[in-house]
């Protein structure tokens, strides 16, 4: 099979496996509820796209003239002890294909996300703690009865180890964190997907006496080659970096409340291999309150 050929079935496969978008690192700490505690967040993101990456070129997107993906994402944290905390992540879908002037979309729930962080370290006197995380992503959004590249689901179930790191220096916060995806097999068109490694690096820094922090961060994603039919798919796998800079506010409320609204823009700085939608940006909306 050719080049060609093969980048459009990944163009297929990869742009209708893009569902629910990932929020922010940032917005994963170390950081565990305390027992009995929950903490309820809505995300939006939305992502716009006019490219594909081809051997680590830019080339219109394969897809269509752009495409565009947006997922409002509500996420539900208990402290189910002082150092373990689940989570509980459902979005809505919307993903829009323009094509010779021809508009498709598609919108309904994505794959839902379950997930359990424990807190294996804390020392508030120097500053720091770290947290493992184990997470898996349900096939719970519909792709079978959609076009691909409109699909709400990834047709797969995902799972995710992440180990969390943090530090806090003066009014500056580190964060760093990395992540493993073992993605699960498309038995419906015989393919597995490359296995994933995720990096992430940030700090927030607190602004003076006000309650907002600015917020900066590095996002490193590496996705292996394809496997289809057992064999090895050349024309696969990608590595992007991408850059984000943001801002958080926390207004002052009474004691035993707290609430975090957030903003950030995260746009690639460095891409190679391929990828069947290459994001130009895409903008994260938060917010969350602790009860």
């Amino acid at each position: 099979m050719n080049r060609l050929v093969y980048v459009v079935f990944l163009a297929l496969f990869v742009l209708g496996g893009e569902t629910a978008l990932t929020t922010p690192f940032f917005t994963q700490d170390p950081r565990t509820l305390p027992a009995g505690k929950w903490r309820v967040e809505t995300h939006l993101l939305s992502s716009h796209y006019e490219h594909s990456l081809v051997d680590g070129d830019e080339v219109p997107l394969l897809s269509g003239d752009s495409a565009s993906a947006s997922t409002y994402q509500t996420r539900i944290r208990y402290g189910a002890a002082d150092k373990l905390t689940l989570f509980v992540d459902i979005p809505y879908v919307r993903k829009t294909v323009c094509a010779g002037g021809v508009r498709r979309i598609s919108n309904g729930r994505g794959d839902v996300a379950l997930l359990v962080k424990y807190n294996i370290h804390d020392d508030r006197a120097r500053g720091t703690r770290a947290a493992v995380a184990l997470s898996t992503k349900l096939a719970t959004g519909d792709y079978r009865n959609l076009p691909p590249e409109l699909a709400l689901g990834t047709g797969q179930t995902n799972w995710i180890l992440v180990l969390l790191g943090e530090k806090q220096v003066g009014i500056d916060t580190y964060y760093a964190s990395v992540a493993y995806v073992d993605t699960g097999e498309r038995t419906d068109v015989d393919t597995d997907p490359g296995q994933v490694f995720r990096a992430n690096v940030a700090i927030e820094h607190k602004v003076g006496d006000s309650p907002c922090n600015i917020v900066g961060e590095l996002n490193y994603f590496h996705q292996g080659r394809f496997e289809r039919v057992g064999e090895t798919v050349e024309t696969s796998g990608s590595t992007i970096l991408n850059a984000a800079i943001g801002a958080q506010y926390a207004p002052r409320l009474q004691p035993g409340r707290l609430l975090i609204v957030e903003s950030e823009i995260q746009f690639p700085i460095h891409s190679a291999g391929y990828s069947a939608a290459l994001p130009d940006y895409t903008y994260y909306l938060g917010a969350w309150t602790v009860f």
